[in-house]
This record gives structure tokens, sequence and C-alpha cells, in this order.
């Protein structure tokens, strides 16, 4: 739950409802409120109603209950001649922007609202960090997103003298919490003008230049981050929240120049996507009569709705990005018909859990190592830096311990470790491990993801290829897997003696001797054999 405080009479006032009134309906839109004081409400808010962080957004969705008004808020949009150009910014590469003019808004309200954002959606500002301005103090109407060097000199928002972003980073509250977060190389993201002035450092403070205060009624409004979607979404829930308040909303001309995202011209976005329900779905998981104008419950959820025949079509405005899928089309029809409505019915359960498929083929993997005569051991996923090879890897800024400040990103290096404090068992030592890696993906929001992964080595005072070789081969051909070896290089293992294992054409593994110069840097005395297959791989290609 996200908590917020708002004004009970404005909020009253500018809805025409009792408290009483208001407790309810809040209570069907899945949030709680209580009297902090004699001025003020507390409101806690379900973390998936993102546009219920204002007095603007609650009063959008209330006036719909009460059907006031039906159907999407609509809002006014126009072209404007203000142009943002997204340079290479390597820590946090997305950026949109947008201008609202003639917003009524209350400031402390507003400043809440866009840090319940950066601590939501924004994940305390690591993903998505907002900055908004002043537009009249704005000079230029080009503003550029670029990176900075840290001697880079600007008046901090509420300071009175030029900082470096070095000396706020390390002097300033806003600094010591969120200086780290996206410098790289000394270098500082920063939303600026063309004329040089900056006017915000993402994700650590904007400028005193460009500061908002009561009476500032034009506004721009930047988003940057390391997610396009998440960017997109802010800017969506704050520019629609801000036309709620009366504001009328500015497209800005997006310029990326590096074209990472070339299919966009104009910002915000204001995203629409639809979603097709049938009508059954949503009477029968409801258990509600079939006589129910489902379209008008949509509708009243500030929702576009449209039958056609046994479905419906719901157009999803811009400011309800929790809407997902269908299930979430009929949470909604539930709360607009009302909790306390509705009629529970025994559920009776007549079948039993089973287990998922990544946990079948970790057992029938494990099952058959053993049976190939190796122990399994476990070891802590974090691990020493400098024990690992591929220095693609996720770093821990503040470990407990040097000995375990990375994650690892491969189970060979976690192995040679074991097997290093382990020379004075009998020979062979025979060990295996199935876990979790995290690898490079730049994919993924956050350029990185978990791998499921089995590593195998043997220990021994004579040891070779095709000891290791053998026992793979066997697992693989019980699980029905055919592989191929191919001969490759690697700086892990002896050249001529390490081969890829191929499936489908498909890197599935590597297997093959390890370097002495690699056994030296463990303090290994003995040759070892290693293999590492990936079980993520291997799943998705069994399962073609």
């Amino acid at each position: 739950m996200v908590t917020i405080i708002l004004n009970k009479n404005k909020l009253l006032n500018k809805l025409g409802i009792d408290e009483d009134l208001l407790e309810n309906i809040l209570f069907n839109l899945k949030s709680e409120m209580k009297m902090l004081d004699e001025d003020n409400l507390e409101i806690e808010i379900n973390a998936d109603r993102l546009d219920l962080l204002s007095s603007d957004g609650i009063s959008r969705a209330i006036k719909g209950l009460l059907e006031r008004e039906l159907g999407e808020a609509k809002y006014k949009v126009v072209d404007t001649d203000y142009k943002l150009i997204v340079h290479n910014v390597r820590s946090r590469p997305y950026a949109l922007a947008a201008v609202v003019y003639n917003a009524n808004i209350d400031l402390q309200e507003l400043i809440q609202f866009q840090e319940k954002l950066h601590s939501t959606i924004g994940r305390k500002r690591k993903k998505v960090a907002i900055g908004i301005h002043d537009l009249n103090k704005i000079d230029t109407k080009i503003i550029e997103y670029k990176e900075i060097p840290t001697t880079y000199k600007f008046i901090p928002l509420n300071g009175n003298r030029e900082m470096t972003i070095d000396e706020v980073i390390y002097q300033t509250e806003q600094g010591k919490l969120y200086g780290k977060l996206s410098i790289f190389d000394n270098l500082s993201p920063s939303i600026i003008q063309s004329d040089g002035q900056v006017l915000s450092i993402p994700p650590i403070i904007n400028s005193e230049k460009s500061k908002i205060d009561e009476r500032t009624k034009n506004f721009f409004i930047d988003v940057t981050g390391t997610s396009f979607d998440a960017v997109a979404q802010t800017l969506d829930l704050l520019v629609t929240n801000l036309a709620e308040s009366g504001g009328i909303i500015g497209k800005v001309k997006i310029e990326y120049e590096n074209k990472r995202v070339s299919n966009v011209e104009y910002s915000p976005l204001l995203v629409h996507k639809t979603i097709s329900v049938n009508k059954n779905y949503i009477y029968n998981t409801l258990g509600i009569d079939k006589e129910k104008d489902i379209c008008r419950h949509i509708m009243r959820m500030r929702m576009d709705c449209e039958e056609y025949g046994a479905n419906i079509k719901v157009i999803v405005p811009p400011y309800r990005i929790d809407i997902i899928n269908s299930i979430d089309i009929v949470e909604d029809v539930a709360m607009s018909i009302g909790y306390n409505n509705l009629i529970p019915s025994k559920y009776l359960i007549s079948n039993y859990g089973n287990y998922d498929y990544t946990t079948l083929l970790e057992r029938r993997i494990r099952e058959l190592s053993i049976g190939a005569n190796f122990i399994e051991i476990f070891n802590f996923v974090l691990i020493k830096e400098s024990k690992l090879f591929d220095k693609k890897y996720i770093k821990i800024l503040n470990p407990i311990s040097e000995e375990y400040n990375a994650v690892r990103n491969s189970l060979i290096p976690v192995l040679l470790d074991f097997l290093s404090k382990n020379q004075h068992a009998k020979f062979p030592v025979r060990v295996f491990e199935i876990g979790d890696v995290v690898i490079k993906d730049d994919t993924t929001d956050t350029g990185y993801r978990n791998d499921k992964r089995v590593a195998y080595a043997i220990m021994d005072s004579r040891v070779s290829y095709e000891d290791i070789q053998a026992p793979i081969h066997y697992i693989l051909s019980s699980m029905g897997i055919t592989p191929n070896y191919i001969e490759t290089n690697s700086d892990i293992f002896i050249e001529g003696r390490v081969a890829n294992v191929l499936y489908k054409n498909q890197a599935i593994g590597i297997l093959g001797e390890i370097k002495p110069e690699i056994l030296l840097k463990f303090d290994i005395e003995y040759p070892i054999v290693m293999a590492e297959l990936y079980v993520t791989k291997i799943m998705e290609l069994i399962r073609v």
C-alpha cells in the first residue's frame, strides 16, 4: 500500500460529498482512509493504482462511480515548438518530455505525487526520475538530455550558490541519497538548455533556475530512466493528472540522436490499448446476473467500452497503467458493482497442485547426476569478483565482506573455489551444483537476467577430457537429448581439449580440461575437468 496525505476540505469540496460516502467509495477502489488530524486525510492506495496518488486522480475515479462523468476523461492536447534532443546517456538511456499549460496545482500535493511515483514505478529513482520545471523560466525551446562532466557548475534547487555536480553529490542530502545511481566515467546525465544552463541532474536534483512555486501554471516535465515503457507510463500519469486539474497537455518533439528509439516523434505518448473480453467470462468469474450492463460498469471506471456480440472491447486510457489483461477488467467491474454487493459462494478445490516444469527438470538432472556418481554441493550466489572470468557481472556496492562482493555469472568459478578448499579429500572428487547465475542481457530493463545452470567437476591425480564428456553425454542422452560436440576456444579450458555442447544447432553448454594457469589462480595442485550446462536454454529447446 502507498500512503498519501490530502487536505480533507479541498477534496470533499471538489467532489461535493461527505466523509462517509468518500470512505465507502474509496473502499470500492481498494483504498482506505482515516483522519490524520482536523484538516488532513491519510489515504492508503493499493500499489497498482498509481493514478490515485493525487486528489485529481481520486476525483476522476469518484466522478465515474457517481456517474457524473462516464468513460475516458478527455483532455485537450496541443502542439508546441519545444524539442527534447536525447543524446547517448549510458547510465539512463531513455528520456521523454511534455508541456502542461494553465494547470491549477497544490504545490505540496504535486511534490508528494512526484515522490510517490519515484518510490513506486521509479524504484526509488533507480528506474525512473522526474523533473518538474516552471516553463516560464526556461529560456530556450530546444532542451537536451546529455552527459556532462561532474565538474559542471549550476545552482541546485533551494541553493544560493553555484556548485559542481561532485559537490552536490557529496555535500547535499539529495546527492548523498541518489548521487551514485547514474554517474558513469565521471559523467552525469543532465537536462540542459541549448545555451548550456542546467535544468536538472537526473536522478539527483533540479536546478534553482526552473524552480516551481504556488504561482506556477505552466510546466515543463522531463522523465528519464532505464526502462522506456516505465518512462512513458510515468509521463502519461503526470500529464493526465495535471490535465484533470484544468491543464492543457503540450506535445514535445523527441529526437533520439543514437536512434535507440526510432518510432517516437512526440511525447507524451498517451498510450491507449485495447482489451477484448468475453462477457460470459466476467459473469462466471464474478457470479453475477447476466443482465448486468457490463459496459456501463467499465465506463464508470473511466474507460471506454464497446459491445460486439458476446464480447466487449475496452479501450484502456493512458492513466490506467494497471490494466494489463482480461482479469483486470473483471476486477474493475467488481469495484464498480461494489464488493459489498457481490454474494460469495463456496469454492471447492477438486485437484492438487503440481510441480512446474522447471522443478521437474531440475529433479531429473539431479537424479541423473547422482546416478553418474557425482555428489551435489551448494555454494553462495555471491562470490569475490576477482574469481570471476567473465567481467560482465553485477557488483555489490556495499558488501559485508570483500569475499562476497559480486554476483556469480557462472558456476565454474564457485566449483573451482570449492575444489581449492577440498584438495585433501579422497580422490577422485566428483561434484556438481545446479542453481542460478546472473548474466548480461541487454534485452531486459536492468541489462541482466537470472539463468539456471548446472556445472560438473572432476579432480584427480590424472584426469582428461573424456572423463567429463562421457558422464555428460550419459546425462543428456537419458533426458532424450542427442548432443553434438564442437571444438572451440576458451579462456578457461586448454586449447584442443574443450568443446561446446550443441543441441538443435544451439549451444547448451561447454566442457573440457581446465588450463594450468587457472588452477594456479585458485592454488589447485591437481588437474580438473569441468562442464557447465545451460539449463534454461535446455528447457526452452526441449519444450519447442
